[in-house]
């Protein structure tokens, strides 16, 4: 269940990654559907790393000579990385919900105290939350899986704002 946990916070992740890298990059001025696909993109890349994650997994799985060790151990590392991105996930999607209120000053300060800091230490959260989840392992499959599944997070973001970057720039050539 752990496992399925960080599945959803990942493809939760995904989705938030997709409609930030969108941000400020579009000239249009109705935007909801431009973010919306911006959103579906991160979901759908926060799917293939998810399926990518899964293939390693079963690959660990088959080729370990102690699976229902492995197995306790993957579900322990994960127990133990719910600790930190739960709390993280539930402080940014509050701070979402807070963007619900009608108010253009608490939606400022919403952004400028909360979400863009955030932002910021994301991929510190992730290191800090795969490494506390690992640290305790005592297998090496658990580590280099923990490792894989984070350098996969951190390179989504990296590609959708490169991909955001590219349909910027064919947009502003298109406009000029």
């Amino acid at each position: 269940m752990t496992l399925f946990a960080l599945y959803v916070l990942s493809l939760l992740d995904g989705l938030l990654c997709g409609a930030r890298v969108s941000m400020g990059r579009s000239a249009v001025i109705r935007k909801r559907s431009y973010y919306v696909r911006a959103q579906l993109r991160g979901l759908a890349g926060a799917q293939i790393v998810g399926t990518v994650a899964l293939v390693a997994l079963i690959l660990v799985a088959r080729l370990s000579g102690h699976r229902a060790l492995l197995r306790a151990d993957l579900e322990a590392a994960a127990a133990r990385m719910l600790w930190i991105f739960v709390p993280y996930a539930a402080l940014v999607l509050g701070n979402i919900l807070l963007r619900l209120i009608p108010s253009v000053d608490i939606r400022s300060a919403t952004s400028v105290m909360m979400l863009g800091p955030l932002t910021a230490i994301r991929p510190l959260v992730m290191m800090v939350g795969v490494f506390y989840g690992i640290s305790a392992s005592t297998l090496w499959e658990t580590r280099l899986l923990g490792l894989f599944i984070l350098a996969l997070m951190l390179l989504l973001e990296f590609a959708l704002n490169l991909r955001a970057s590219r349909a910027q720039s064919c947009e502003i050539h298109s406009l000029v």
